[in-house]
C-alpha cells in the first residue's frame, strides 16, 4: 500500500504516528526465546516432550500476565511456576537454582535499534508527531528507552501495564488525538494492531524476525485501515 491508497489520503498533512517498543524498535523476544529454550532443557524429559513444556508455560504466561504483567522478574516468577506442574518436589531446589541462573544471565537493557529504525524515524519526525506506546515494566523498557538513544525523537511516550483497546481510547484521550490521523505500528497482531483498530485507529503491521507466539492473531485482510508492510523504511513510503 502506497500514500495515495484510500487507507492513507492525507497522509502528508501531518499525521500521529505511534510505535512500539520491542521487537519493532529493538529486538527482545530472542532474549526470552534463548532462556525458554534453556528452561525446557532444564525441566523436560519423561512424560514432558519440549512441546508440552511450552505449551505449559504458555499457559501459566497468559493466566498470569493480569496479575505480574511483563519483564524478566515475572518471566521468573512464570518459569517456576511452570516448573512446579512439570517436574517431581524433590527436583525443585536444583531447578529453581537453574532457573534464577537463566534469568540473571538475560540482558534485560539492551536496545540497539533494529536496521532503519533510526533513519526512519527521522524521515517521518520531519513531518509527522511521533510517539511510543510500550508494554512490559516500567524500570526495564524505560531503561531500553533510554539505551536506545530514540528517546528525544518521541513527543509522546508512555509504557503501559496492557495494550488493550481501553488504554488506546486512554491515550487518544490524554494526548489529545484525532484516531482517523492516528496509526499505531508495531510487531504484534494482538496488542499493537488489534486493539488499536478496535479504538478507531489505523494500524501497521511489521512482523518481526521474532514474535512471542502469545502475541500472535489473525489479523482481517480486507480491513482498509490495516497495513502489512515487510520492513520498517517502508513506512517512508506510506506515511
Amino acid at each position: 500500500m502506497t500514500r495515495g491508497d484510500p487507507a492513507v489520503d492525507g497522509a502528508a498533512g501531518g499525521l500521529t504516528l505511534l510505535f512500539d517498543g520491542d521487537d519493532t524498535l529493538w529486538p527482545n523476544n530472542h532474549i526470552f526465546e534463548t532462556a525458554i529454550e534453556r528452561f525446557v532443557r532444564v525441566v523436560g524429559g519423561g512424560a514432558w516432550s519440549d512441546e508440552a513444556v511450552r505449551d505449559e508455560l504458555d499457559r501459566v504466561e497468559e493466566a498470569a500476565w493480569s496479575v505480574r504483567g511483563g519483564g524478566t522478574n515475572a518471566f521468573r516468577h512464570n518459569l517456576e511456576e511452570a516448573a512446579r506442574a512439570i517436574v517431581r518436589p524433590e527436583r525443585l531446589p536444583v531447578v529453581v537454582d537453574a532457573l534464577d541462573a537463566i534469568v540473571h544471565e538475560m540482558p534485560s537493557a539492551e536496545a540497539e535499534p533494529l536496521p532503519d529504525v533510526e533513519a526512519t524515524l527521522d524521515a517521518l519526525g520531519a513531518r509527522h508527531v511521533l510517539g511510543l506506546v510500550t508494554r512490559g515494566d516500567p524500570a526495564e523498557q524505560w531503561a531500553k528507552i533510554d539505551a536506545s538513544g530514540l528517546r528525544g525523537r518521541f513527543r509522546h511516550i508512555e509504557v503501559v501495564r496492557d495494550k488493550d483497546e481501553a488504554t488506546y481510547r486512554r491515550l487518544i484521550g490524554a494526548w489529545s488525538l484525532d484516531p482517523s490521523r492516528t496509526w499505531m505500528i508495531g510487531n504484534s497482531p494482538r496488542s499493537d494492531i488489534a486493539p488499536a483498530r478496535a479504538a478507531g485507529l489505523g494500524a501497521v503491521h511489521i512482523p518481526g524476525a521474532s514474535t512471542w507466539r502469545l502475541e500472535l492473531a489473525e489479523l482481517d485482510p480486507d480491513d482498509p485501515r490495516t497495513v502489512r508492510l515487510e520492513s520498517f523504511a517502508d513506512l517512508v513510503r506510506l506515511f
